[in-house]
């Protein structure tokens, strides 16, 4: 394990007696995606166990801000494979060179809380439960398995598009693959496979469009 990544487990330990069993607390090991937890608190709010994957946001974070010096995010909203909502923050771990190496994520369910409100709101004419708002405004989806996370980020992407795979053309299949090289996905074990078969490319012609995308970028 990562010593900055293992100097974190205590503050996990903490948080999860502060903050009690409402509260979901991971912290990622980034030296492999495909089984980046190495500990978690509360896992029952997201079914997600030990040595389980990363999650989509953190791997675009880490893609795009890599080398920037933004130290955590807060209060954004997640849901897990059940459509479950959650409230999330991410403190990401760095190294002594500023590199992302870990990461905390805090994942509450307020499910209960909400439930127990119910009342209150319906007595408010003009109301808009934010589950609602907040659902159209997901930023990370918890999963156990890399194969979920890649395909839901592929199938998001594809749809931008309003088009087919089978009617896209070679333009159209580039910006889809560098749109996917952009938030990380290729950096996950698999992706290639999959994105292959949502695309309906042979997995060579795929490495054959990444090579591409790294070149015209350098």
């Amino acid at each position: 394990m990562n010593s900055n990544v293992k100097k974190l487990l205590p503050v996990a330990d903490f948080l999860g007696e502060v903050l009690g069993e409402n509260t979901e607390i991971i912290v990622h090991d980034l030296s492999s995606y495909n089984k980046s937890i190495v500990h978690i608190i509360n896992g029952h709010i997201s079914n997600r166990k030990i040595g389980d994957p990363i999650t989509d946001l953190v791997v675009e974070f880490i893609t795009n801000e890599s080398k920037g010096n933004k130290k955590f995010i807060c209060n954004y909203n997640s849901k897990t494979i059940n459509n479950k909502l959650l409230y999330s923050s991410t403190y990401f771990i760095r190294d002594d060179k500023n590199n992302i190496v870990g990461a905390l994520c805090l994942n509450s369910d307020y499910y209960e809380f909400q439930k127990s409100m119910s009342f209150f709101t319906s007595l408010l004419p003009n109301y808009v439960d934010d589950k609602t708002l907040a659902l159209n405004n997901i930023k990370e989806n918890l999963h156990s398995n890399p194969e979920e996370l890649t395909g839901n980020k592929i199938n998001e992407i594809i749809q931008q598009f309003n088009i087919t795979p089978q009617r896209m053309t070679t333009a159209e299949k580039t910006e889809v693959i560098t749109a996917l090289s952009d938030c990380g996905i290729f950096n996950i074990r698999g992706s290639v496979p999959e994105v292959a078969n949502k695309l309906k490319m042979s997995e060579p012609s795929v490495y054959r469009y990444i090579k591409k995308i790294k070149i015209n970028k350098e």
